[in-house]
Order: structure tokens, then C-alpha cells, then sequence
């Protein structure tokens, strides 16, 4: 350092303020550059943290993954409660009304995800969208264990095991990045209709496998909702419905 120049500040704060000021740096800078331009180095300049810092809370860059994943799904789980308590009707009602606000909101979020786009839109990167899920589904599976559980209490759902159903319905929705990249793909192109029939068709498949394993009519679990879809692709790749 040259004679007289002013020494970097650190600011002061509490270990959890700490680590949300590193999370909420890390997640502007994903969104400004991309997850594969950033550095920890530019998170601690952003965030004006000590490498001390930012080691106490996470061991390296994939575990800012996971911590923004997980209060991002925190955040959608809060939306979608708000949503599905107060729905009128059976389990069958709340589980539609929760399912329809999870689509709502990542619509309308859809901003915070963006820097994650390569990690959606490139099967290559399994690891790191497998990190996604990992934390998406340590977040959501006791809220949907207990929907199914009160479903089956209530004669609406014929699942044995609540628990199991819960966990093959994480399994789908962690199965979509093939489907999910190349949607991105026809969005990506111009093509947002392309990219939201493509995925509307694997929501399609899924809400009729959920019907069965809930005991439930086709058509029962509703998934498909082409315009929210689009909205989401749209944002992503930052083109005009």
C-alpha cells in the first residue's frame, strides 16, 4: 500500500447481518454479471467483508448457492402459505392454490433467478442445479408432507406413505433441467411460445402423475399454466411477452 493511502474499512455488524450484507452482495453481483463471471473476491468487495468474514459463514462460492436458494424459497413459502390458508374448498383446493402461487411468484421474482440462467440452461452444470434443488426441497418438503397427510386424513388423497408421495413430487421437479434448458433455448431465440409449450407439456405429465399417485381423477393437480410460464422464460432471458 502506497505511503498515505487510506486503509480499507470493514463495516461492524452482527454475524447473521454479516451474512445476509454477503448474500444480498453476492446475489446483485449474480445478477449484474451471470454465476460464472463472479468471484468470492468480488462478493467481499461488494459486500466490504473480511475473507474471516465470509469464511465463517460459507466455505465457498456453491454454498452462496444454497443460502440464496434457500431464503429465496423461504421467501415463496411465506407468498404462497398467505395464499393457500385462507383457499375455500378440500385439500385438493390448498394443494392447487399452493402450487399456482409457487408459479405466481417465481413469475414474479423471476429477477432474483436470472443470474442463475447458465446453472438452468446448461445440463452440464448438474451439480450446482442439484444444490438448487437440494435446497429448495429441505425447505418445502414438511409443508407438502402435511398437505398430503391432511388430504389423506380428509378422504380426498389415497397416498399410503405422505412422506414418499412428498418426496417423488420433489424427485419430478428436480428432473425438469433437460426440459428446462431447452425451453430456455426456444426463449433464448425469440421463440417464448416454443419455450413455454415445452415446458406447459412437462408440467402437463407430471400433474398427471401426481393424480395417480394421489388417487386422484386426471386432471386433478393443476401445473399447467402456459402464461405464467412464459412470463418466467421471459424473464429469464430478459425478452418481451
Amino acid at each position: 500500500m502506497q505511503e498515505g493511502a487510506p486503509k480499507q474499512t470493514r463495516r461492524r455488524m452482527a454475524p447473521e447481518d454479516r451474512r445476509e450484507a454477503i448474500l444480498d452482495a453476492a446475489l446483485e453481483l449474480f445478477k449484474q454479471r451471470g454465476w460464472d463471471a463472479v468471484t468470492i473476491a468480488d462478493v467481499l468487495a461488494a459486500a466490504e467483508i473480511s475473507k474471516g468474514g465470509f469464511y465463517h459463514h460459507f466455505a465457498a462460492k456453491e454454498d452462496l448457492l444454497t443460502g440464496l436458494v434457500t431464503r429465496m424459497t423461504a421467501q415463496a413459502l411465506e407468498a404462497t402459505e398467505a395464499a393457500r390458508v385462507p383457499a375455500t374448498g378440500n385439500a385438493l383446493d390448498r394443494l392447487n392454490a399452493f402450487l399456482t402461487e409457487t408459479q405466481r411468484w417465481t413469475a414474479d421474482n423471476i429477477e432474483d433467478l436470472r443470474g442463475f440462467t447458465e446453472i438452468f440452461a446448461q445440463p452440464s452444470n448438474n451439480v450446482l442445479y442439484r444444490r438448487i434443488g437440494d435446497a429448495e426441497a429441505a425447505a418445502v418438503m414438511p409443508m407438502l408432507t402435511q398437505m398430503i397427510a391432511d388430504g389423506v386424513s380428509e378422504g380426498v388423497f389415497d397416498a399410503a406413505d405422505p412422506p414418499l408421495v412428498a418426496e417423488i413430487m420433489l424427485c419430478l421437479s428436480q428432473g425438469r433441467q433437460a426440459m428446462l434448458a431447452d425451453a430456455l433455448g426456444h426463449a433464448a431465440a425469440g421463440d417464448l411460445d416454443g419455450g413455454a409449450n415445452a415446458l406447459d407439456r412437462r408440467m402437463r405429465a407430471e400433474g398427471a402423475a401426481l393424480d395417480r399417485l394421489l388417487g386422484l381423477p386426471e386432471g386433478s393437480v393443476r401445473l399447467s399454466n402456459p402464461q405464467e410460464f412464459k412470463r418466467m422464460l421471459a424473464g429469464l432471458t430478459q425478452n418481451a411477452v
